[in-house]
């Protein structure tokens, strides 16, 4: 049995390539594995960073031990990525029986700043695709 009216059999025949399915996904934008590639890597290296100079952070908030080889180690690597950002704010020192805690908003800033800066590289890059097309 047909329930179609007569006369509109065809009226939404150009519209069928567009419709979506419960299941599928909607169109697709081709993207260029450069830009995929390059925006995976930049996020990678930001996680990279982020997860040294919150270590960092949280080592010195604690007081953690200086003389100790992974913290000596680590504060040398994080004290290049903070360097740029350590005049801003003066750091907070608290001194206890055993250790000193230092609150550094350098740290804080510098995640902030180089989170940014990823998220801007990679803006750019999208501007790039999306006007070439490749």
């Amino acid at each position: 049995m047909n329930h179609e009216e007569p006369g509109n059999k065809n009226k939404y025949d150009k519209f069928e390539i567009n419709k979506i399915y419960p299941g599928e996904a909607a169109v697709k934008p081709h993207l260029p594995i450069w830009y995929i590639k390059s925006k995976n890597t930049i996020w990678y290296i930001l996680s990279v960073i982020e997860v040294l100079l919150l270590l960092r952070f949280i080592f010195k908030l604690l007081g953690a031990n200086t003389g100790s080889g992974f913290t000596i180690f680590l504060y040398s690597i994080t004290n290049i990525l903070t360097m740029p950002f350590s005049g801003i704010f003066n750091p907070v020192r608290s001194a206890g029986l055993v250790t000193s805690s230092v609150f550094e908003p350098a740290t804080i800033i510098a995640m902030a700043i180089y989170a940014l800066a990823a998220w801007g590289i990679i803006r750019l890059l999208w501007i790039k695709v999306s006007r070439n097309g490749s």
